[in-house]
């Protein structure tokens, strides 16, 4: 950008996430596609003490490493208890991880211990978070456990 340019600002978008619905779970399941890494952005930076939780996994999903936003901060997310796990739905033939949708991703690792004690927030396309809650609730999950930002 230039000085004098345009630039649009919209409103806030979705509600935020009742992060006091999840306080002392020890499983914390996040999961993000897209540009709605924003939010997931803030609340892995403002800390939720993600550290004391014994389980703190962060699908997000891309079409590419072109747009995959916050990369540079994956390792300082990780040292802070959060398990990053990127999610490429269009990667290039030299990507070694993950590769399909975040659901997919997820499903194939579940891996949920005790569903009582389980959380997730969710963030993203539409069709990820009914997945992946309906996922989590066949699983035991409650669903007030779940938050969305809508």
């Amino acid at each position: 950008m230039r000085r004098g340019d345009l630039v649009e600002v919209g409103g806030v978008i979705g509600r935020g996430f009742e992060m006091e619905r999840v306080r002392g779970l020890e499983t914390v399941l996040i999961f993000a596609t897209g540009s709605a890494i924003s939010p997931i952005r803030s609340l892995i930076e403002s800390g939720f003490n993600a550290s004391k939780r014994s389980d703190v996994r962060l699908y997000y999903g891309a079409r590419n490493l072109q747009r995959m936003a916050y990369q540079d901060r994956f390792k300082a997310w990780e040292a802070t208890g959060v398990k990053v796990v990127p999610v490429l739905s269009r990667p290039d033939a030299l990507w070694r991880g993950e590769r399909g949708y975040v659901q997919a991703a997820f499903s194939k690792a579940k891996h949920i211990i005790d569903p009582l004690s389980t959380g997730a927030v969710l963030c993203g396309h539409r069709q990820m978070t009914e997945d992946v809650t309906s996922w989590l609730v066949a699983d035991g999950v409650p669903v007030d456990k779940i938050l969305k930002n809508y």
